[in-house]
């Protein structure tokens, strides 16, 4: 089969001719249709979600299941399928309690402690795959497990977003942003985007944002605080993580109001935050993160997609042999709404 391997963290994707896994009695050979590309993958490739080298990345994964395990009872040839991201026991108190992504016996992520999807076949676990629902594409399917699906829990786990609600946007107009602003709506909340170019913005009021902000050479919180009568958004989805979005994002907070981020810092490990630790108390604001979502939460994720509720905006389709191409335009953010390669 044709894969694109990465031999050193960072390094370039090699096209190599590789033999089709061989799948044990629980494993799902998935034929890839399509694999979804965004921001997640410059982390994979420096190595930040572990893993070990060489490997074949990509976890956003649409396909067909070409052949199961002796004991796969859940999936059989032919059927649709996408892939969860993270590696999970099924059984530990976080698993059985619906938080599988803080597993205790985690094992890792596709794509990094086993080989994803950019490759002509995919060997998964059959506990990660996951049924697409009809009128659903691949590439559209294996966007929604990460950009609808994240979004999914953010609004309904994280945040408890409620109607009518103020949320912030920070990135609004990038690959998970413009879901966001999607799926925040369904909430019924009223969505102010911020981001840094005029043709992000466009994007997001076109995907459901009630207010924009373009915050070049601006500090966001006063534009934001301006927007709301200086009272805040009630939770602000901070999809860039910067220092300085932190910061700014937690001042536009009001009160009782929750910041969630969602990209991983970069570069991971401590940092110098500026923040009024009085407001913790005085005003119970609260600071958390996302780790992508549960199974069941992709499954109500593909549900809402085929409703029509929300629409995975794939933008850009590439043939497999452009991973370096892609690569470049993703670590560089030069590509609006979301990526996927696409299998003949």
């Amino acid at each position: 089969m044709k894969a694109m391997v990465m031999h050193e963290w960072n390094g370039p994707y090699v096209e190599e001719d590789r033999p089709i896994p061989e799948v044990g009695p629980l494993d799902v050979l998935i034929k890839v249709k399509a694999c979804g590309a965004g921001y997640t993958l410059t982390g994979l490739r420096a190595g930040l979600n572990g893993g070990s080298l060489p490997r074949i990345i990509g976890h956003e994964i649409g396909g067909i299941v070409e052949e199961v395990g002796p004991m796969v009872t859940t999936c059989k040839p032919g059927d649709r399928v996408c892939v969860s991201f993270y590696l999970t026991c099924g059984h530990c108190k976080w698993c059985v309690r619906g938080r599988e992504t803080l597993c205790d016996n985690f094992g890792g992520f596709v794509g990094a402690a086993i080989d994803g999807g950019f490759a002509e076949y995919a060997k998964i676990p059959a506990s990660n795959v996951i049924p697409i629902p009809e009128g659903i594409g691949f590439a559209e399917a294996g966007v929604t497990t990460d950009a609808v699906a994240t979004n999914w829990h953010v609004f309904k786990e994280r945040c408890k977003t409620k109607p009518n609600d103020r949320v912030l946007v920070v990135g609004a107009g990038g690959g998970v942003g413009i879901h966001t602003i999607q799926v925040a709506k369904i909430f019924g909340a009223h969505v102010i985007g911020a981001d840094v170019s005029d043709e992000k913005l466009e994007l997001a009021k076109k995907y459901g944002a009630d207010e924009v902000i373009n915050v070049t050479g601006k500090e966001m919180s006063k534009e934001v605080m301006k927007l709301t009568e200086d009272s805040g958004v009630d939770a602000v989805v901070d999809m860039v993580s910067t220092k300085q979005t932190f910061e700014e994002s937690v001042k536009s907070l009001g009160r009782g109001g929750t910041h969630v981020l969602i990209a991983v810092p970069r570069p991971r490990g401590p940092a110098d935050f500026n923040i009024d630790g009085g407001r913790f108390i005085f005003d119970e604001i609260t600071i958390t993160g996302c780790r992508c979502a549960t199974r069941q939460e992709i499954r109500e994720s593909l549900e809402l997609v085929q409703r029509g509720l929300v629409k995975p905006v794939v933008m850009n389709t590439f043939p497999l042999g452009e991973a370096n191409k892609v690569q470049e335009l993703i670590d560089n953010m030069a590509l609006l709404g979301r990526t996927a390669f696409v299998f003949e």
